[in-house]
């Protein structure tokens, strides 16, 4: 069959978002903190836009305002001055103060004031020190010899913040014999650096585990009762504390409880992780989109949170001068500008409305949340929003994700609200959250020589009317770092 060139008409629907939109999706799931930065970077490379000052508007108005009063002033005749009277104070004048601290020597008062709040200037700066800079501040004093003057920092890097090794010791030893083909280090160089390594502050630092880190802080430990056996239930049966067996360790080494519990509490002084002491801990940034507030009137009014997001407009003079340019370049750069920074202004708008809409559906839907808490939380998916608000779920997962609530209750995550519901017999869904809420209220009020295994806190949830199953509570109680009753009872038996 032979081919032959021809043309062919289809017929299909596709769907394309033009930019305004994708702006608008991408805005909308941006976080508040990444929404500020996109206006920050917006707004030092588009000149047409700016922020709203309100504070300049009515400053402007304000001299408006003087300009009008002093212009009627000057048409009216000015009054004549009394001179007599003018050097004259009415004695039924009533003053607030003394003459003698109206006119108080103000020179001598400031300069005394001045030396007595004046702050140096290292008071407001300082620098975080890191672990590295610790160890290696320690190192550089140390006496090494040329070799393991090479060979300390490449252990020294290999620490992580939490102050343990990253890399097993072949990995490290394979590493500097890559990096210093001439130096030829042997394990047994390595082992002998690390070993130095490890004695520096803070102690514990540079183990290879746990179990290393713990026996080089009680390695110090001096003049303590039960340091000798505790030293040696870790290098001998480290995995005996791990599984609590506590019945095998007091056999093992002939102790009563009270020793027992001497122990354990000696190793539990201990630090996990030693690095944190000098690990840098940086608080992450939430700024509330949404604020609620309660008001006697008008019961829950929730509204976005003004502070969030400067006000932006887009500049008058430049759209003016937008209009008397002749070049056709900067006619259209200008054009571009001005597209992009109406562009931004509605997207953000936009982003608002959608949030306070779905801020306001939850609130109405978790208002007994909010007056009686976490065990009132009510069942909440997706879907339910997305039907209510004639939006589609993507729409309510974008803008719930990263979105904050402030709240009297605190300041919450839009998305927390959201729950699966678990069926229940003859009456409403309960919420997982209030479900869990309920949970942990029972074990911290439980006995502590008696816990609560699963089945009574089923047996105590039905009490309540809520119906859950036994595998439920159990996977809820994971969910909630909860041990069993049975890992409970023995925690709470040596309880300090």
């Amino acid at each position: 069959m032979a081919l032959m060139p021809g043309l062919q008409i289809n017929i299909g629907q596709q769907l394309k978002l033009t930019p305004q939109l994708q702006q608008s999706i991408k805005i909308l799931q941006y976080s508040a903190l990444e929404v500020q930065q996109t206006i920050e970077s917006t707004l030092e490379t588009n000149f047409m836009l700016e922020v709203y000052d309100e504070n300049e508007e009515l400053a402007s108005e304000e001299r408006n305002d003087i300009e009008a009063d002093s212009a009627v002033d000057s048409d009216a005749e000015p009054a004549p001055l009394d001179i007599e009277q003018a050097n004259k104070i009415s004695d039924e004048l009533e003053l607030d103060c003394q003459w003698d601290e109206v006119f108080a020597d103000h020179t001598a008062s400031s300069s005394q004031s001045s030396v007595a709040d004046y702050v140096s200037a290292e008071t407001y700066t300082a620098s975080e020190k890191s672990l590295h800079d610790h160890l290696y501040w320690q190192s550089d004093i140390y006496p090494w010899n040329e070799r393991q003057q090479i060979i300390a920092p490449y252990l020294i890097d290999d620490i992580n913040d939490e102050g343990y090794l990253s890399s097993s010791l072949p990995q490290l030893l394979e590493a500097i014999q890559e990096n210093e083909l001439d130096l030829h280090v042997t394990s047994e160089e390595l082992s002998e650096v690390l070993g130095v390594v490890q004695q520096f502050e803070p102690t514990g630092v540079g183990a290879r585990d746990l179990q290393e880190s713990l026996l080089l802080q009680l390695g110090v430990v001096k003049s303590t009762p039960f340091v000798v056996t505790a030293r040696q239930l870790i290098k001998e049966h480290f995995d005996w504390l791990t599984y609590q067996d506590h019945k095998r360790i007091k056999k093992m080494y002939a102790l009563n409880d009270e020793e027992l519990h001497q122990i354990l509490k000696l190793i539990q002084s201990l630090n996990p992780r030693p690095g944190r002491t000098f690990s840098a801990t940086q608080t992450e940034v939430v700024v509330p989109d949404l604020r609620l507030r309660r008001n006697r009137q008008d019961g829950w009014i929730v509204e976005l949170n003004a502070d969030a997001f400067p006000r932006l407009t887009v500049n008058s003079a430049y759209v003016d001068l937008a209009s008397q340019v002749q070049d056709s370049n900067e006619s259209k750069k200008i054009k571009e500008q001005l597209t992009e920074a109406k562009g931004l202004i509605k997207s953000i708008h936009s982003r608002g409305e959608t949030l306070l809409k779905v801020g306001k559906f939850i609130v109405e839907k978790q208002q007994r949340f909010f007056e009686e808490g976490e065990q009132a939380m009510q069942p909440l998916v997706l879907r339910e929003v997305a039907e209510h608000l004639d939006l589609h779920e993507s729409t309510i997962s974008r803008a719930t994700n990263q979105k904050y609530i402030q709240t009297p209750r605190g300041t919450f995550e839009l998305k927390y609200f959201f729950s699966s519901g678990v069926s229940q017999y003859g009456s409403a869904d309960q919420s997982a959250i209030a479900i869990k809420a309920h949970i942990k209220a029972l074990i911290d009020e439980e006995d502590p020589k008696k816990p609560l295994s699963d089945s009574k806190l089923m047996q105590l949830l039905e009490e309540k009317g809520i119906s859950v199953a036994r595998r439920t509570i159990a996977k809820y109680r994971e969910a909630l770092n909860l041990p069993s009753s049975s890992e409970r009872k023995k925690l709470n038996k040596f309880k300090f």
